[in-house]
């Protein structure tokens, strides 16, 4: 996989950005509804560090049909050399063919370039169970049957078997470079979630987020993505942040650590 230098870093950062502010464009329209939450850090020195991130909810109701887009997006450099680039994205559509049921088929897709795989892929059907819906709580539970394909990342290893990390060597320069290709990991499996909010107060908002992605085939073959999060009202429109994020993956690529852990302060508009 090709280096993502500086400029495409912001470049895939723009595109996104684009992509939020045409679907703000469409929502008056096309009775859109976004939730999204923006992030920035630079700073300049002794250390010169950036990185921004993004969060992501366009949704979509029409009848008993509705379609929602999620994108969760982080980027970040230290003296210019790129040390995070993570994408999670998916697509959901549901039918709602009883009150509280809806049937749904989600297509995801998760690219972390520091995580040992180059993609992730999974997609399939399932129901979803509004458990608790009133104006304080709600609380919506899904399962679904996915076809998942983990893409491994290709490692890089000196004369001594040491793995080199990015940025990586150019290995036609250096013949004691050894490549190991990634693996392709292709299974059938499950995915649960669990989506709930508290409104504490007209103006005050816990969340908590929470999946498990396993695999029919290998009981130790597990992701679980957790997102716990308060916000506090401005105004109609605006909020302030705060969300804890982890991801967790049970057998992670050689060289790789299970768990990746991220704090964000956010500025949050809903629109």
């Amino acid at each position: 996989m090709s280096n993502m230098t500086h400029a495409q870093g912001m470049k895939k950062v723009l595109g996104l950005s684009l992509l939020v502010w045409a679907t703000f464009g469409l929502a008056e329209e096309t009775g859109f509804t976004t939730h999204t939450e923006l992030g920035y850090v630079s700073t300049s020195g002794n250390t010169d560090t950036t990185s921004g991130s993004l969060d992501f909810v366009g949704k979509k109701k029409w009848d008993k049909h509705s379609v929602q887009l999620d994108l969760d997006y982080l980027y970040s450099e230290q003296d210019g050399i790129e040390n995070n680039n993570k994408l999670i994205s998916e697509l959901n559509y549901d039918y709602q063919f009883a009150d509280d049921f809806a049937f749904n088929y989600l297509v995801g897709y998760k690219d972390n370039k520091f995580s040992g795989f180059d993609y992730q892929f999974y997609t399939g059907p399932g129901i979803k169970y509004d458990a608790i819906k009133n104006e304080v709580h709600t609380l919506a539970l899904k399962g679904n049957i996915v076809y998942s394909v983990d893409e491994g990342t290709d490692k890089y290893y000196d004369a001594t078997g040491a793995e080199i990390k990015y940025p990586y060597v150019d290995p036609s320069k250096d013949s004691a470079t050894t490549i190991v290709a990634g693996e392709t990991n292709k299974y059938s499996s499950y995915l649960l979630e669990g989506a709930y909010a508290w409104n504490i107060t007209k103006s005050f908002k816990f969340i908590q987020d929470l999946s498990y992605r396993g695999s029919f085939e290998s009981s130790d073959t597990y992701f679980v993505h957790s997102k716990t999060g308060v916000s506090s009202k401005i105004n109609s429109m605006f909020s302030m942040g705060l969300n804890y994020k982890i991801d967790y993956t049970n057998l992670p690529p050689a060289g790789n650590v299970r768990t990746d852990k991220t704090f964000t302060a956010s500025l949050i508009i809903d629109y």
